[in-house]
């Protein structure tokens, strides 16, 4: 796949491209479905299949007071967008200027003067231009104007709830892990580096790395069962998300515990894939309840994903 990181430095040749426009946060089923429709249409058409989306996401810049906590990063994104089949990414620097384009101005500017659209691939609840002012029927207007057709994809339900990043998030924020994997067709996981933390772990006779991550969003504080990956080989772990109440910590921390492992991992690079949520973040009154409640997690873990 081949990024193009400023749709205003290309301009593909005219109706040379199917194009599906979205935020694609997660990249979920819906999105997938949404991806897919658009890589099958190319091929059908001998065309190229792109994906039109936009950095930062466009609520950071419409409300800035507002925290919006992304699913994955631009470049897990990029790299779960080139996975559903896409020949072109190309991003639209979301700035004021962007912004304030009309409806009109957004389908003249972008999906044919640069982008080449001959086909334009969207989701059922699409709105574009200045304030969300362009409707579906009015770019299927549009698309009658410039000539390029537009496909509607239909909303992505699983067990009659529909998937969305919204519902992804408000689940991995509540620790629901299993509906955020279901949603997002893939088990939910981070990335990060481990750094050097307090050595608590290792006195109490659990030794922890201290995972850094660039990721915005992570689940809900608390323990969870999780799959490690490290050195392409996979471990059983146990990881807490949270502020250390029985230290009274300030800072959130994730310290995973690794099963059946003792090495020194300072400055490497680990993959957490969460499988379940053991319990919330508890404060012990001592460091002998804090053994035993560990000692319960591992067990726990253990039993959960050797299953």
């Amino acid at each position: 796949m081949q990024i193009y990181n400023n749709f205003r430095e290309q301009c593909f040749p005219p109706q040379s491209q199917v194009v599906a426009i979205g935020n694609f946060d997660g990249v979920h089923l819906g999105h997938r479905s949404l991806l897919a429709r658009a890589t099958s249409r190319a091929k059908a058409l001998d065309l190229k299949s792109a994906a039109l989306t936009f950095s930062p996401h466009p609520l950071k810049l419409l409300f800035p007071d507002r925290r919006i906590f992304l699913i994955t990063s631009y470049e897990r994104k990029a790299d779960l967008i080139a996975g559903c089949g896409i020949d072109n990414l190309v991003v639209a620097p979301f700035d004021l200027r962007f912004a304030n384009l009309t409806a009109d101005g957004f389908v003249d500017h972008v999906l044919v003067r640069h982008l080449g659209a001959a086909v334009v691939v969207v989701g059922d609840n699409y709105n574009f231009g200045r304030n969300r002012e362009g409707s579906l029927v009015r770019l299927q207007e549009l698309g009658e104007v410039h000539g390029f057709q537009v496909e509607v994809a239909p909303p992505c339900r699983i067990d009659g709830e529909l998937v969305s990043s919204t519902k992804i998030r408000e689940a991995i924020m509540r620790g629901d892990i299993e509906q955020a994997s279901r949603f997002l067709g893939r088990p939910c996981a981070i990335s990060g580096r481990v750094v050097r933390g307090k050595g608590r772990g290792r006195g109490l006779g659990f030794p922890t790395a201290n995972l850094v991550s660039e990721v915005e969003l992570y689940p809900c504080e608390g323990v969870y069962a999780v799959w490690v990956e490290h050195a392409e080989k996979r471990y059983m772990g146990v990881v807490n998300i949270g502020y250390n109440p029985t230290f009274a910590d300030t800072g959130l921390t994730v310290e995973v515990h690794i099963l059946d492992f003792d090495a020194d991992l300072y400055g490497e690079n680990l993959k957490l894939t969460f499988v379940k949520l053991l319990r919330k973040e508890k404060a012990c009154s001592s460091i002998a309840e804090l053994h035993a409640l560990i000692a319960a997690d591992v067990k726990a873990a253990r039993q959960i994903l050797e299953r």
